[in-house]
This record gives C-alpha cells, structure tokens and sequence, in this order.
C-alpha cells in the first residue's frame, strides 16, 4: 500500500514542479516577514503585523484565515552583561529570567549537564554563587552548541531566576575555570496583558477528519526570523496554494503558530482550546514546517514509527538522502509538531538545521537556498497528500 501510494504522489508532485515557481512568485513570506517586517517577537505590534500577512496570503490562496486568540504575558529582555575574571563575555539573554539586583557577583560553579535530546550536546549549566554558597545567577550553554543566543530553560514555567546563554566554545573554557569570579547582569521586564493569534484557514474535505499544516510566525529577540521561520510558513502557503483546489478526502487545515519562540505557547494554546470544544479529535495528524531553507542536516522528525517511514520513504522517492545529510527520527521537542505528538496525534517536522546565524541577527535573505525550500515543500507535500487518502493509526 504504502510503495504505491508514495509513487502516485511522486507522480503528482513531477507533475507540480513545472508551475511551482510561478505559484510561488504570487507572494513571497520569507521577503515579507524575514525582510519587510524582520523582528517579530511574541506580544509584538510586529508580529501583529505577520499574523495579518500570513492571513492576506491565506486569502489569495483562495481561504477563508481566522485568527484565534489568546492572552499572553511578554516580556522585553535587555542586553545582558557578563564578565569572567574582568573579561568581557558574550552573553544572550535568557527569555522570562527574573532580573538581577543591580551586578550579580559571585563565584562560578558547574552544576552538570542539560540536553534537549536528539543530536544535541549535552550542554553544560553553571551557578554563580556568593561567598555562602548563595546561588545568584545561573550560565547556561547554549543548547546547539554554537554561539551565544537568545533561547528558554527550565521545565515549562514561564519565570526562572536570573540566568543567561554562553556559547559552546566559552562553556568549555568556564569549565577549567572553576571558581572564576563572574559579575551577571541580567536586566528584562514582564509585559502582561498581551494578545497573540495564530492564524488558522480550513479547506473542508470529504470528512470532518483534518490534517494540519503547519509552521511558527513569531521571532526572537533581535532575529528577524528569515530562516526561523519566515521560511516554513512560506512552505505552508506554498502547499496550502497547491491544495487548495480541495477535492481531497479529508479537510486540511492550515495555522500559522504563534509564539513558538517562547514555549510553543501559540500551538499548545490552540491544542488546550481543540480539546475543551472536541474539535481536537477531528485531528489525525499535524505536519510542520521549520527552518526549510538552510542548514547542514535535513531533519525528517516524526512519530509514530509508521509516519516516520512514510515520510522517509518519500525522501528516498525524491532522492533528498543523496543531495543532503540526512536524519530520520522520531519527533522531538521545541518544534510545533511536538505538542500534538504529546496529545498521541501522528506528528512530523521536516527542517533543514542546523546552522551558525540561528537565533542570530545575522539570519538574512541571502542565505536562503531555494533547492533545500523547494525539497522540503515537495516531500511534505506528498506526505500531507498520503494523510489526506491514509492517516496513519496513532501509537496506543
């Protein structure tokens, strides 16, 4: 089933190829949000701005965008400061961490590891502490391992005590260095009040069972998000305009995520709202797009098994193990599939990463490679287009 299956969507997507790029030309969401609007942090009148955007490209894809809304308490970070024996760090700041009292001075203890999972490093956490063993402050590694940037610790909390993000390479130089006198600032403030919306678009099928296309629109501090992820939803509006002729066995179901950045707070707040109305049980798979467009490995994360077969058997299909490095497995966290996985929903991200501008300010335009956008538009196209005719049966 699944070998003929996958190669009469192969079949379909040659078919595809030819019109695609003058599909695309319509609109181009990694110039309008990556470019034109940039920074677009959660709670943001930017982002405000890429959620009315992602709705206009919905509407000339010929659907009908919705935005569902919900509360948010933001938060403004400053630029940290950090200095090791008196020299100079560079620091990133940690979103929701509470603030130091004025300079935070103490010595530097390591306390161990954390790891996301997956291929991560397992990154290395320190305590500043003072002269009563007094923790203060706390040195994160970043947890890609490359340079110092703006990310989330901890558990699922929103506040956490004054903490920042180190690079890898400093990570591994603090830890000949214990003892170090360390002198943090950390400086940010807590906005409530705040609105999100994700930005949601329904093409009804044959069935009241939906399959979700997916990517997040919102940035990080100071990165104006051209990869992460004005690129994904580029890769949505690109199969939300090839399937929206309709014609399909089931509905599809297109949403522009909201606040990924911090959490995944705007999908887990459309999951939390699905589930109170019973419309989540209309959902048999989600299928997400993140950082589509540059990278060293193609990621291809999804569970169950069965989907993650699937979607491998269509990367080989399309050849994509012989153009890029790439890494099958099962669905991780971070990402906006994660959620639905966790709720027993099949999940997939398809994602090119990772690289050395993430979560920088030095992601921009010239960096996006359109094969790679292009390749991960085309495998997750078919795989959507096989959940439409199959879904695959969740895990029990």
């Amino acid at each position: 089933m699944e070998t003929v299956l996958g190669g009469a969507m192969l079949v379909r997507s040659r078919l595809r190829r030819a019109g695609s790029a003058l599909q695309s030309a319509a609109v181009n969401l990694v110039e309008t949000l990556g470019v034109e609007i940039g920074v677009r942090q959660a709670g943001t009148p930017a982002a405000g701005r890429a959620a009315q955007a992602v709705a206009d490209s919905f509407r000339e894809a010929g659907l009908e965008p919705r935005f569902h809304e919900f509360g948010l308490l933001g938060y403004e970070a400053d630029e940290p400061e950090l200095e090791i024996d008196g020299e100079h760090w560079d620091a990133g700041p940690c979103m929701y961490a509470s603030p130091t009292d004025g300079i935070a001075e103490g010595r530097v203890r390591r306390m161990g590891t954390h790891s996301i999972g997956g291929f991560f490093p397992e990154a290395d956490v320190f305590a500043v502490e003072d002269e009563d063993g007094r923790e203060l402050a706390r040195l994160l590694m970043t947890p890609f391992g490359g340079p110092a940037i703006p990310f989330l610790t901890g558990p699922r909390q929103i506040a956490v005590g004054p903490a920042v993000f180190i690079s890898g390479a400093d990570s591994m130089r603090l830890r000949e260095r214990e003892g170090a006198l360390a002198r943090v600032r950390v400086s940010g403030r807590f906005v409530p009040g705040l609105v999100e919306r994700n930005v949601v678009a329904e093409l009804p099928g044959g069935s009241e069972e939906a399959i979700i296309v997916s990517a997040h629109y919102d940035s990080v501090w100071r990165g104006p998000g051209v990869v992460d992820n004005a690129t994904g939803v580029e890769g949505v509006r690109r199969i939300a305009e090839r399937l929206a002729p309709g014609g399909h066995k089931r509905s599809l179901i297109f949403i522009g995520f909201a606040a990924e950045e911090i959490g995944c707070i705007g999908s887990q707040a459309w999951i939390f709202d699905a589930e109170v109305t019973g419309e989540l049980g209309r959902i048999k798979a989600c299928v997400n797009l993140d950082c589509i467009a540059h990278g060293e490995r193609l990621e291809l994360m999804a569970s169950p098994p069965a989907l993650s077969d699937r979607l491998a058997g269509f990367a080989g299909e399309l050849g994509l193990g012989d153009r890029y490095d790439l890494n099958v497995g099962p669905a991780g966290p971070g990402v906006d599939a994660f959620p639905f996985h966790e709720k027993g929903i099949p999940a997939a991200t398809v994602s090119h990463f990772g690289y050395d501008e993430y979560h920088l300010p030095s992601e921009r335009v010239e960096l996006i490679d359109e094969q790679r956008l292009a390749d991960s538009v085309e495998v997750a196209t078919m795989l959507v287009e096989s959940l439409l005719e199959e879904p695959v049966q969740p895990e029990n």
